[in-house]
C-alpha cells in the first residue's frame, strides 16, 4: 500500500504521542516536529505508510535518546489485557463457532493501538467484534485451507492484543495446528516483542520469532532472511492489524494465503481492504 496524503499528519500525530509518553516539553516537541518535516519532504510517497512512519519514529527515539518510549504503556496494555483474559476465555466456551469467535476476540484486541489511538475501549471493541462481525469476510475460505495445513503462521501487531491473540493460538492448537507467531526484533511503537511474548505466555503455546527488524509491519526488503523464507513457504498466514495489512497487501506472496485480521483505523487502509472507517475485516487477495 503507499502513502495517502492523510498519511502525513499520521507520522506527525505518532511522533507527538511518542513525545508526550517520553515527557519532552511542548517547547522541544516543536523544535522536534519541525526538524521532522524536512525528513517528510523528501519521503518517497510510493513506500507504504508503515516505512515512511518507521523512519520517523526512529528519527524522534535517536533525538530523545530513549529506544523505547513506550515501555510502560506497553506493561499496562499487556497487564490490562491479562485481567480481561479469563473473560475472553469464558466468552469462547459459550460459543457455537469456536475458531470464528477466537478470531473475532483477536481483532477486537487490535483496538489497542498507540500509533493511532491514545486512548481505547477495549470492552466496547469486543462487544462491536462479537454482535457486528467482519464486513469483508472470507472465513469460509479459511476454514478449507486450514484443514489442508498443519501450521499457521501469524504476524502479530501489538503488546496487549498478543493476550487476545493467545485466545486464537490456544484455539488452533486445540485442533491440532502448529503456530509459529511473529513479533517484532526490538521495540517500536506499541508493537509486541519476545519480552511481551514471553511475559503474556505465548512462548509456552507456540513457536515465537521476531521479525529480524523493527520496523513496523513486515516489509520483505527489512525483514530476516528467515522470516522471509517462512513467508515464502508458508501455506497459510494471518496477518493482524494495519502496519502488517500495508506491508504485504500489494506483494505477491499475499495471493490466497495471506489472511489480514484488523479494525480499520484510517480512510486510505479502508479504501485498499474495500472496508469502512471503524470496520474489522477478515479477509484474502
Amino acid at each position: 500500500m503507499k502513502a495517502y496524503i492523510d498519511c502525513v499528519h499520521c507520522y506527525l500525530k505518532q511522533a507527538v504521542t511518542c513525545m508526550t509518553l517520553a515527557e519532552v516539553n511542548e517547547d522541544r516537541q516543536h523544535e522536534i516536529l519541525f526538524e521532522l518535516m524536512d525528513n517528510i519532504k523528501k519521503m518517497d510517497r510510493n513506500n507504504t505508510p508503515a516505512e515512511n512512519s518507521t523512519e520517523i519514529l526512529l528519527k524522534v527515539y535517536r533525538l530523545l535518546g530513549n529506544s523505547d518510549p513506550y515501555k510502560e504503556a506497553k506493561q499496562y496494555s499487556n497487564d490490562l489485557a491479562l485481567k480481561i483474559y479469563p473473560k475472553l476465555k469464558e466468552l469462547l466456551e459459550q460459543s457455537d463457532d469456536r475458531l470464528y469467535d477466537a478470531l473475532k476476540i483477536a481483532v477486537a484486541g487490535n483496538i489497542i493501538d498507540m500509533g493511532i489511538n491514545r486512548t481505547f475501549d477495549i470492552n466496547e471493541s469486543l462487544k462491536y467484534s462479537l454482535r457486528v462481525g467482519f464486513s469483508r469476510d472470507n472465513y469460509d475460505l479459511f476454514v478449507k485451507k486450514l484443514q489442508q495445513v498443519d501450521e499457521v503462521v501469524i504476524l502479530g501487531d501489538n503488546s496487549g492484543e498478543i493476550v487476545f491473540d493467545k485466545i486464537l493460538v490456544e484455539e488452533l492448537v486445540r485442533m491440532g495446528k502448529k503456530i509459529i507467531y511473529v513479533v517484532k526484533d526490538s521495540p517500536i511503537l506499541n508493537d509486541a516483542t519476545m519480552d511481551d511474548a514471553i511475559y503474556v505466555g505465548m512462548d509456552k503455546i507456540a513457536r515465537v520469532i521476531t521479525t529480524g527488524s523493527n520496523y513496523l509491519g513486515a516489509p520483505l526488503n527489512r525483514v530476516s532472511p528467515t522470516l522471509l523464507n517462512l513467508l515464502q513457504q508458508a501455506k497459510l498466514v494471518i496477518s493482524k492489524g494495519q502496519a502488517n495489512f500495508e506491508s504485504l497487501e500489494q506483494e505477491e506472496i499475499a495471493k490466497n494465503k495471506i489472511f489480514f485480521l484488523l479494525k480499520i483505523k484510517c480512510d486510505g487502509v479502508g479504501r485498499v481492504a474495500g472496508a469502512k472507517l471503524g470496520d474489522v475485516a477478515f479477509f484474502v487477495r
